[in-house]
């Protein structure tokens, strides 16, 4: 069956190639994707244990952190390593975690590609973050007794749909998985309904609450009076509703595109709509009444919510499925969303339950409702700590994950790949 699916993935590939090729964005380490492993792993000598984190994109590193920082403080003796897919992933990865862990790009499910860094690296344990799923690399990792764990693991309704038409397959796939930590007990039963009740499953809780916590706020001229609608990870055609619904009010807009590429764009689309950017990378702040901050650098959102009135969370009015709902809560401020959450239904039902989170249908919604918030100071905060509440009951997931790598790390490793 594995050598099925090689086939099939190296006529995806072939079909591929022309893409990865001219695609600035698909070509960022495209050299360790194809199996070239950088000389820095190479040089890495074995000592204790070895520990290689997988964590696609932004999302998922962000998710990481919290588990990869408290592991390096309790082993400060053990190697690390953090691949990711994506470009703006491995630029994170290196701000946060180039000085402890080796940064490098994940490979593609190439047999020759994840044996070599599988044999560079020769880790311990792999832990990968949330529903990254390569039959390939888990057929590698089980030729070599490497136990694999899932952490802070997901299946949103949408894709479990999709591995239920295939769970003649990727059953089994999960099933070499040495220990599952999921976020929720609805994430748990949907890996039980694909992959049977001898999963080795633990309902740990979402790490990426636990490292959400208040930051320093950063001066761009805000005015102490003034109210500020943040807004998140936002993707085409949401700046444009955004930008619409603060004309005909007094409410600043700080911009946060998801996507670098998107940067310039974005300040384009400032301009055309009648206001000036201020960028974050340009040392710029706010000055006229006319004024939108850019924030167009990764990684910085967080703190930037600590400015907010009111947020909103992009991937939303866009058809994406949403992006983390839960960061400005740590401000305690009232949040909104858009229709489309299917990346994050079960958090979003729970803060609609809790009424901490504001959904609009379209952009005339988003509108009023930022009208409406703006001027209704109880509204706000009792959503804002509503939310609030909720994020901290929510907490403590981390400690939890650690104890689960911890234990699969004392566990034997033939028993556990089995």
């Amino acid at each position: 069956m594995i050598g099925v699916y090689y086939i099939l993935v190296i006529l995806v590939l072939a079909l591929a190639g022309p893409f990865l090729l001219l695609s600035k964005k698909a070509r960022a380490g495209l050299g360790h994707k194809l199996g070239f492993v950088p000389a820095t792993l190479k040089t890495k000598s074995k000592k204790n244990k070895r520990l290689w984190f997988h964590a696609v994109s932004v999302g998922e590193f962000n998710a990481l952190l919290p588990v990869l920082e408290s592991y390096h403080q309790l082993h400060p003796d053990h190697e690390l390593f953090v691949s990711t897919t994506t470009a703006t992933g491995q630029q994170l990865a290196k701000a946060k975690a180039g000085t402890y862990a080796s940064i490098f790009h994940f490979p593609l499910d190439f047999p020759w590609a994840t044996s070599n860094f599988l044999n560079a690296i020769k880790p311990d344990l792999v832990s990968i973050v949330e529903t990254e799923i390569w039959p390939g690399f888990m057929n590698q990792c089980r030729q070599r007794n490497i136990p694999v764990v899932l952490i802070n693991g997901r299946l949103s309704p949408r894709s479990f749909k999709s591995y239920m038409r295939w769970r003649w397959f990727f059953g089994k796939v999960i099933n070499r998985f040495a220990a599952v930590a999921v976020q929720s007990e609805q994430e748990a039963a949907r890996f039980r309904l694909l992959a049977g009740d001898e999963l080795k499953i633990s309902v740990c809780g979402n790490i990426k609450f636990d490292g959400i916590k208040k930051l320093s706020a950063p001066n761009i001229g805000l005015q102490k009076e003034e109210q500020v609608l943040v807004a998140g990870s936002t993707h085409e055609g949401e700046e444009q509703a955004l930008l619409a619904a603060i004309k005909e009010t007094k409410v600043r807009l700080i911009l946060a595109p998801r996507h670098p590429e998107r940067f310039e764009r974005v300040a384009h689309l400032i301009e055309q709509n009648g206001f000036r950017p201020r960028r974050f990378s340009q040392n710029q702040i706010l000055e006229t009444e006319s004024d939108v901050y850019l924030l167009d650098v990764i990684g910085q959102l967080n703190r930037f919510y600590s400015l907010g009135t009111i947020a909103f969370v992009g991937g939303t009015l866009a058809p994406i499925g949403g992006h983390n709902l839960t960061e400005p809560y740590a401000y305690e401020l009232p949040v909104i969303c858009g229709p489309h959450i299917h990346k994050t239904k079960d958090v979003a039902q729970a803060l609609l339950a809790d009424k901490a989170l504001f959904m609009v249908q379209n952009k005339d919604e988003l509108k009023k409702l930022v009208a409406d918030l703006a001027g209704n100071q109880t509204k706000r905060s009792a959503a804002g700590q509503a939310g609030w509440r909720w994020l901290k009951a929510s907490q403590g997931a981390c400690n939890r994950t650690l104890a689960v790598l911890e234990r699969t790390l004392q566990e034997d490793k033939t028993s556990c790949c089995l």
